[in-house]
């Protein structure tokens, strides 16, 4: 083999390398081409901004939602504190233990609201509702007795609720709204102890009458020092006047 045509070899050799070389790159860019994901689509400032102002504002609806949760779990931690005042009955007489027997089943009656009313909160948060057992009037009695559940009461009832606080120096007094029939009035008394009626008796003072159901407060600019209030529903038959429901007793400090 002469020179000349080993040259030409070589040079042929050499550009069939090179065109195999070009055609495999060819091949390769188009393979990835196609192997590509497609370009995401632009997304506009305006989207961008209207997206963030939803969550933001579904961010805000929580946050009050678990804002009105952490109001009512003070109110039922509130209520369950004062519940464990009222059961105690060491060297009560059994008039005072009526009394406190009332007012502790008033009390579970408030904590009965306000974990129906934490339940629906949880539930519109969407956490698990945890479930509470029935609560039970309360009862007790001294060494050697065995407690007996509280009757439920048939005509004359503490349903109603009576909360007291200081304003100005005056207290005020709410409550929530008798539903018995034949509503005559409200009648707020407050007394210098524990033991209230209606008719008013010794130390027991009449501060508010009023014959309007959907009234549900008064105010008392009662003198310094303790005091407890009771309210009680009036209603009204065949020319007689009844107390159809009571409150619990609440004390209160003046100052």
């Amino acid at each position: 083999m002469n020179r000349r045509f080993r040259r030409t070899f070589v040079v042929s050799g050499v550009a069939a390398s090179l065109l195999a070389g070009a055609i495999s790159i060819r091949v390769a860019a188009d393979m990835t081409a196609a192997a590509a994901p497609p370009p995401a689509p632009p997304v506009s400032m305006d989207s961008l901004k209207a997206a963030l102002a939803t969550e933001q504002a579904r961010g805000a609806s929580l946050q009050a939602e678990l804002d009105d949760l952490l109001s009512v779990t003070d109110q039922l931690t509130a209520a369950l504190s004062s519940t464990e005042g009222e059961v105690k009955v060491d060297g009560l007489t059994a008039k005072q233990l009526r009394d406190r027997l009332k007012a502790a089943n008033a009390k579970l009656q408030l904590v009965d609201r306000l974990l129906k009313e934490s339940q629906r909160r949880l539930a519109a948060l969407g956490a698990p509702v945890p479930t509470m057992p029935p609560s039970r009037p309360a009862g007790g009695g001294g060494s050697g007795s065995t407690a007996t559940p509280t009757p439920a009461p048939t005509a004359r009832t503490t349903s109603l609720v009576l909360t007291l606080a200081l304003v100005n120096g005056d207290v005020h007094a709410s409550w929530t709204t008798c539903s018995a029939s034949g509503f005559d009035s409200y009648a707020l008394v407050r007394s210098t102890d524990s033991e209230i009626h209606y008719p008013p008796e010794d130390g027991d003072t009449v501060v508010a009458k009023i014959s309007s159901r959907s009234t549900t407060s008064a105010t008392d600019p009662a003198p310094s020092g303790p005091a407890w209030y009771r309210l009680y529903c009036l209603t009204a038959s065949g020319g007689e006047t009844r107390t159809a429901a009571t409150s619990a007793t609440v004390k209160i400090t003046v100052p």
